[in-house]
């Protein structure tokens, strides 16, 4: 009988020898990214077939774990490659790969859009499907605002993922698209950038997809109506989800305490939790965009007690100390229910919290976090339940 191997710590970092693109790629990886010790399909069809003039400037949105950047950046010999990822985790590892491979030529990107020295300047732009159809639209956006005129994009993908719809939408900005390669449901189509105006009309003129815009979100809060930023890629981001809802309507007496939203989105809570008379919040998440909105959200309201981090999980916030902290936390990694993100949440917020210090914690009904929280908390109670969610109080 075959065991289970034993579960890798989060916080680990692994370093691992991936074959792609016919050649041996060691890459520093860990938990938290989708498919984090694989080269996915998508990944070694650009890996395969994309070749890269040796003095190629290449924007590569979408870097996974990184393995087939690095393969393409070997290709290049006076050239440049600059990774993108919404994904601090995914930058992180990305930047610690580069340096195992001692690659000069390749560089991480954190900024959520190119600066003005960045647009039109590539000669290659290269995405990896994301999750969700607005999220690829935004990326292709990135792609034609960095791409030169005569510029190449190259774009990979399964069709279950969302491809085929996605390559209708680059049709709007891009010409001449051929698909280059076939493997395991998975795609590699490559276009050229042929015009230099967006177009009059389309998806790549709503707010949240173009650059430097914005999406507007309204949520209904015990201040009354509060119009947010938020962006597509950020879990939620064009609504208030319901679990978040029931957490806000739960909230405990923040006045005066020293606050944390974890996992913040777009900061829907944390910026509640600042207009509640906390003393200061600090929010956190793992994804750039959530972060740069959540920022924007509070320079919008000229919160004076509160701030955003990128941070993977607590990484970003050591030795900090709160009263209370706020979650409503992740529970899938790509399309997989993941307990061991969520249980890093909870281990590192019973770390963080002051003795006697609360964590809340909203989840579906059927993920049992509570069982999780009581092998670290003194007390575990179920707050407030609706039919889907249910509202977890943790005491240290």
């Amino acid at each position: 009988m075959k065991t289970k191997p034993a579960a890798i710590p989060y916080n680990q970092v692994s370093r691992l020898a991936l074959r792609c693109g016919g050649q041996s790629i060691t890459i520093a990886t860990k938990a938290g990214l989708a498919a984090w010790d694989q080269v996915s399909p998508a990944a070694a069809l650009m890996a395969e077939n994309i070749g890269l003039p040796a003095d190629a400037q290449v924007y590569y949105l979408g870097c996974g774990n990184s393995v087939a950047a690095i393969a393409l950046a070997q290709q290049l010999t006076s050239g440049q490659l600059w990774i993108h990822e919404d994904n601090f985790i995914a930058l992180q590892m990305a930047a610690e790969t580069i340096r195992l491979n001692q690659l000069s030529n390749a560089h991480t990107l954190s900024p959520i859009n190119l600066s003005a020295e960045q647009r039109n300047a590539f000669d290659v732009a290269v995405i990896e499907l994301p999750k969700g159809r607005k999220s690829a639209q935004r990326w292709l956006a990135q792609a034609f605002d960095g791409l030169k005129l005569g510029g190449f994009l190259y774009l990979a993908g399964a069709n279950q993922q969302g491809i085929q719809p996605t390559v209708k939408d680059a049709s709007l900005l891009f010409d001449q698209p051929a698909v280059l390669a076939y493997k395991k449901g998975n795609r590699l189509v490559k276009f050229q950038k042929n015009r230099r105006e967006w177009p009059a009309e389309g998806w790549s003129l709503m707010p949240g997809i173009a650059p430097e815009s914005w999406h507007s979100t309204t949520i209904s809060s015990r201040q009354g109506d509060l119009e947010l930023f938020s962006l597509p890629g950020v879990f939620s981001f064009d609504r208030l989800d319901e679990g978040t809802q029931l957490l806000l309507t739960t909230l405990p007496d923040l006045h005066g305490k020293n606050v944390l939203d974890l996992g913040c989105g777009y900061g829907a809570i944390g910026i509640t939790a600042a207009y509640s008379g906390a003393a200061s919040v600090e929010m956190a998440d793992a994804n750039l965009l959530a972060v740069a909105a959540t920022r924007k959200n509070i320079e919008r309201f000229a919160l004076q007690n509160a701030s955003a981090s990128a941070s993977d999980v607590l990484s970003e916030l050591t030795g900090k100390q709160y009263d209370i902290i706020l979650s409503n936390p992740p529970f899938h990694t790509g399309g997989e229910v993941d307990y061991q993100v969520a249980g890093a949440f909870i281990e590192q917020s019973h770390q963080a919290l002051v003795e006697g210090g609360l964590l809340y914690l909203v989840a579906n009904r059927f993920i049992r976090y509570e069982k999780i929280m009581q092998t670290c908390f003194q007390r575990v109670d179920e707050i407030f339940q609706s039919t889907r969610y249910h509202v977890l109080c943790g005491v240290k």
